[in-house]
């Protein structure tokens, strides 16, 4: 359970190293992403860039337990925020099919609709 009443992002500009973050991201993507998901080798610099950005908002973040180091939680807070962004990707894409074949369907069949102005398919 979360604790919202502590911040959930904390950014430590000085210890926080691009080029590493980077990497991390890249690993992560080519170790859980790359042959799960056929829409990720499209999207692929989106999820780098949203892990990069998740691992930067929360480079303030130590790991609480000595029994995972910090290298660990942060694979885990990249892959969590990758993870997140193709979801909600394929969502969108999901809804967008959906509508897409509901215009269809209403322009095919102006009796299912309120509307007297249509043109048959």
């Amino acid at each position: 359970m979360k604790n919202y009443s502590k911040k959930q992002v904390i950014i430590d500009r000085d210890n926080f190293n691009p080029a590493i973050a980077y990497n991390l991201a890249k690993r992560v993507y080519y170790k859980n992403f790359k042959f799960k998901y056929k829409i990720a080798p499209q999207i692929k610099e989106d999820l780098l860039q949203e892990a990069w950005v998740r691992l930067f908002e929360m480079s303030g973040v130590k790991s609480t337990t000595s029994k995972y180091d910090d290298n660990y939680c942060r694979f885990w807070v990249a892959h969590n925020a990758m993870l997140a962004f193709i979801k909600t990707w394929e969502k969108q894409v999901r809804y967008k099919k959906i509508w897409k074949n509901a215009q269809d369907v209403i322009r095919c069949y102006p009796d299912l609709t309120f509307g007297s102005n249509f043109t048959s398919c």
